[in-house]
């Protein structure tokens, strides 16, 4: 099995990035992410990652190209590449060679909106359907926690991916990244079965796209009149409904401010 080595930041999910990991996927059968140090990437690149090393670690090695994960050595750090995403694929192969890879200007067009949603089949007697909504922008290690800890309740996890309009009107500002780079980055997580686009806060419409058995919110809904109006109405229907709590630590809110005084 011809093992191929793909080294860079990893810093922040997008879509260019998720190219690079893709094309270097392509050219073997197992593919090692090697990721450099928060000091390193500084050298490097001239500033300091967004996300600490054990964040990028736990992003990169929840895709679903992604077969393994191991951090640059202090002897080949040197061997690295100045300009920003920019990543050193090389191959365990006779004769092979260091490739540098980045995101392609060519790349294939993101699908549209209408194309992203992906409606679930029927479940199979006794498969347990987990539904998570959320906005997912600027995939952080928070976000990965709730998809963990639901896909770890459930047999199959949906995951909804909010519509712009709807995080304006919830949030009053529109997410870094658009609709369809976020559910990109939310389907290559190697947890998540099936993306669908979340267009309303009425679950029951979700409800009635994917078929759920338990739904997942955040727990700052418990006890106020929508989180009470949810509960009654997915009681309507049998579905279990399952609070988690927020990870304070990591939020959206937080890398939007980094990246603003950059």
């Amino acid at each position: 099995m011809e093992v191929g080595r793909l080294t860079g930041a990893f810093d922040l999910l997008t879509v260019g990035q998720l190219d690079v990991i893709a094309q270097a996927r392509r050219r073997c059968e197992r593919l090692v992410a090697r990721v450099r140090t928060d000091e390193q990437v500084e050298r490097l690149e001239g500033l300091a990652p967004v996300m600490p090393l054990d964040e990028r670690i736990s992003l990169v090695a929840a895709l679903k190209d992604v077969d393994d994960v191991d951090v640059v050595g202090p002897a080949e750090a040197a061997a690295g590449l100045g300009p920003k995403q920019a990543y050193l694929f090389t191959a365990e192969a006779p004769g092979a060679t260091a490739e540098v890879l980045r995101p392609r200007s060519d790349a294939p067009a993101l699908p549209a909106v209408a194309e992203v949603i992906v409606r679930t089949e029927a479940s199979d007697p006794g498969v347990r359907v987990g539904y998570v909504p959320g906005g997912w922008d600027m995939f952080h290690i928070g976000h990965l926690r709730i998809i963990e800890r639901a896909r770890s309740l459930c047999d199959r996890l949906v995951v909804g991916v909010v519509t712009d309009e709807a995080l304006v009107r919830a949030k009053g500002r529109p997410p870094m990244v658009t609709l369809a780079e976020r559910a990109a980055v939310v389907d290559a997580i190697s947890l998540v079965d099936d993306v669908v686009v979340d267009t309303s806060s009425n679950k029951l419409l979700a409800w009635e796209k994917v078929g759920f058995d338990v739904l997942f919110k955040g727990d700052d809904w418990r006890g106020t009149a929508k989180g009470d109006r949810l509960e009654a109405e997915m009681a309507q229907v049998g579905v279990e409904l399952r609070y988690f709590p927020y990870t304070p630590h990591t939020s959206s809110t937080a890398l939007r401010s980094v990246l603003a005084a950059r």
